[in-house]
């Protein structure tokens, strides 16, 4: 049974922790765009279980990979969030939604980010630039995310086993904002963040052709 365990850090210094990471030798896989939809039947019955069934773009420049996730209800853990989850790469992500949507699957929810992922120690680090934050997030056995964290100097770090979905809608509610389950960048961030991962994107939205912009 393949199970997911993480656990994530808020507010971390993403720039404090690429320099701890280049010190300790740990290997950059580099960075990519995601783009996930996240489908349910038309009355939410997956969210309602705990479920979540997720078609994922992650996108480099020159290269696209589609992966489908399904995953289970997280099992009780104050310290980690675990989950039984099952992944498999996609050649046709317009036949897989096809696939969905003929078995009553609709695309409900929408999010994106920037996730820069390294591998320390087999533990799988994350830091995710997120449309409403900036977290850090672990992956392994318990045991070696415990380790890693302490070398990183993460001890003291605030850590959360919220989903994203949870941690926005807690960043919605603290900004008076209405409920969404999307989270999506805007034209200018998508902009931006595309173009520091080298990306070749026609205009800056609301500017010239070729307009240079400091990320």
């Amino acid at each position: 049974m393949p199970l997911e365990v993480e656990r994530k850090y808020l507010n971390v210094d993403f720039a404090a922790l690429r320099r701890a990471l280049c010190d300790l030798d740990a290997r950059n896989l580099g960075a990519h765009f995601e783009s996930n939809w996240v489908f349910d039947t038309p009355d939410a019955r997956l969210f309602a279980n705990g479920r979540l069934l997720r078609l994922r773009m992650q996108e480099w420049p020159g290269a696209i990979r589609h992966v489908l996730t399904l995953k289970l209800p997280a099992a009780q853990n104050e310290r980690f969030k675990v989950r039984e989850e099952h992944e498999l790469e996609v050649t046709d992500a317009t036949a897989m939604r096809a696939v969905l949507h003929g078995l009553g699957y609709v695309a409900g929810a929408r999010y994106e980010k920037v996730r820069e992922p390294w591998l320390f120690e087999d533990v799988a680090v994350a830091l995710d630039t997120l449309p409403f934050a900036h977290v850090l997030e672990l992956e392994g056995e318990a045991g070696h995310i415990e380790r890693v964290a302490a070398r990183l100097g993460l001890d003291k770090a605030e850590t959360s086993t919220k989903s994203y979905h949870q941690l926005h809608q807690e960043w919605r509610c603290l900004h008076k904002l209405p409920p969404d389950l999307s989270f999506v960048f805007d034209a200018e961030q998508r902009w931006r963040c595309r173009r520091k991962l080298g990306f070749v994107e026609a205009d800056q939205p609301g500017g010239r052709p070729g307009t240079t912009v400091k990320v």
